[in-house]
């Protein structure tokens, strides 16, 4: 189970856009709210951020009361700059799409800890995926919707281009009813793949050089410097098992992260950074271990590696010591797991 710091938080603007979405089905903002214990500040912004379990709760108690499975698909209909806080206005001021783009990963936090974003070589193509944080199984799908479609709507407005579209979009989760298929090619316009390895947009890399509608270098430098304070202040408040768990999960793809890399990302030397995992009440190893079990799951499920890939991957010298941790794990080796799971 996931500790109840690991999802971090969300800010006020990123909430809004699902209760905007609410009152299409005449849910009142307040009694969403109410029925899950956010305080209501968070609608004129008085409360600034809540944590993200609580607005998890928030999204499956939308679900639950809307009985739509196109819940969230439709709430990225309702996304604007403001929706993305900080990080929306300062897209709308750079020069390029490229720009706009490799500047998300670095202040997505102010935003929220809901995903991470990456920014991929697929094929002759890029993806720009998203590496959902959030645990609930009905409202991950609910969210990977939102997130994708809501970076569409906002990348055709800001490049005023609103016949633009992907090349290609995946999707983790599986395939919807055949009837709800013609509001996904409302939105995105192209082909469409489910059981995705990752959530993702595949765009022609030549896509990036992309001019924005209007560009202000001097205001940008500006809201820059205002996202930085607001990504220090962010870090200093988070508490630090939610930000090693965050970067171990982005770093894992390229191996086994290293206690000092780690460390180094943080800003923090390794003995502050276990000094105040031990404060927390775990460890570095502990929460490793802890992710590349979850992380051996999700690769065992989601992909067609190998399993001596992914006990490599996964920092073992040899798989059978991966077997045997896995099963002491799950209780079953890793190939019985992937049969009962689907691949």
């Amino acid at each position: 189970m996931i500790d109840q710091d690991s999802l971090g938080t969300a800010s006020a603007n990123a909430i809004r856009q699902y209760l905007r979405t609410a009152q299409d089905y005449n849910i009142q903002a307040e009694d969403a709210l109410h029925a899950v214990n956010i305080p209501l500040g968070i609608m004129d912004n008085s409360v600034a951020r809540t944590s993200g379990r609580a607005f998890q709760n928030l999204i499956h108690w939308l679900i639950e009361q809307t009985q739509d499975p196109l819940f969230g698909l439709k709430s990225a209909h309702y996304v604007q700059p403001g929706s993305y806080s900080l990080v929306g206005y300062m897209a709308m001021n750079f020069r390029t799409a490229r720009e706009a783009l490799h500047m998300v990963p670095s202040y997505e936090a102010i935003v929220g800890d809901m995903g991470v974003t990456k920014i991929e070589k697929y094929g002759p193509h890029l993806a720009m995926r998203w590496v959902c944080q959030y645990d609930h199984p009905q409202v991950r799908p609910h969210m990977i919707d939102n997130v994708l479609g809501s970076w569409l709507l906002f990348a055709r407005w800001l490049a005023d281009m609103h016949d633009g579209k992907p090349a290609k979009v995946l999707f983790e989760h599986p395939q919807p009813d055949e009837q709800l298929l013609p509001a996904y090619q409302d939105i995105f316009g192209c082909p469409l793949e489910f059981d995705a390895n990752i959530s993702a947009l595949i765009f022609p890399e030549e896509i990036l050089d992309t001019p924005l509608r209007q560009p202000d270098p001097v205001l940008l430098s500006t809201l820059e410097q205002q996202a930085s304070a607001v990504m220090a202040e962010i870090q200093e408040r988070h508490p630090i098992v939610m930000q090693t768990r965050t970067l171990l999960k982005t770093l894992m793809d390229e191996g086994l992260p290293r206690r000092e890399k780690v460390a180094e990302h943080l800003g923090i030397t390794e003995r502050t950074l276990q000094r105040r995992l031990q404060d927390a009440g775990t460890g570095y190893q502990q929460l490793l271990d802890n992710l590349r079990q979850e992380t051996a799951a999700e690769w065992l499920t989601t992909t067609d590696l190998g399993i001596n890939d992914i006990a490599l991957k996964l920092g073992f010298s040899e798989a059978r010591s991966f077997h045997r941790r896995f099963k002491t794990w799950t209780g079953v080796t890793p190939g019985e797991y992937r049969q009962q799971h689907g691949r």
